[in-house]
């Protein structure tokens, strides 16, 4: 394509057509549990979320479901942290099967989100802002 004389290079598209990018929610995001208060984080900590989040809302699904990455994404499993009842806090039983996971907000922080995804839905139900739930 060219536009007054100059080619153009359209660059092609970080995703293809109908694929599944994951999509982030805060509709369980308990607000009690005292490990995990929202007021108890920084604005730096929000602001390192909202970065995360819009970088991996642009990524394929099966790229987010990668285990073996640098953002310490993974399954939890809730027997070897502090809190062996998971998300007690949920009293959906549609949600008690889902796998729970937890991703961090920078390499040189504490700062964890965990939550469940269902499907494509990533429902954050902790801001663990001093990485607690495994100390």
């Amino acid at each position: 394509m060219t536009v007054n004389g100059e080619r153009l290079i359209i660059p092609d598209p970080l995703l293809k057509p109908n694929q599944k990018t994951i999509q982030f929610s805060f509709k369980h995001l308990d607000t009690t549990h005292n490990k995990f208060l929202p007021q108890d984080c920084t604005l730096d900590f929000w602001r390192a979320l909202a970065h995360r989040l819009k970088g991996y809302s642009q990524l394929p699904l099966e790229v987010f479901l990668d285990q073996n990455n640098p953002d310490r994404r993974h399954v939890i499993d809730f027997g070897e942290t502090t809190e062996p009842n998971g998300f007690a806090s949920l009293d959906t039983e549609q949600l008690a099967f889902e796998e729970a996971w937890q991703f961090d907000l920078g390499t040189f922080t504490p700062w964890r989100i965990a939550g469940l995804l269902v499907d494509e839905m990533f429902y954050i139900v902790w801001l663990d802002h001093s990485h607690r739930l495994y100390i």
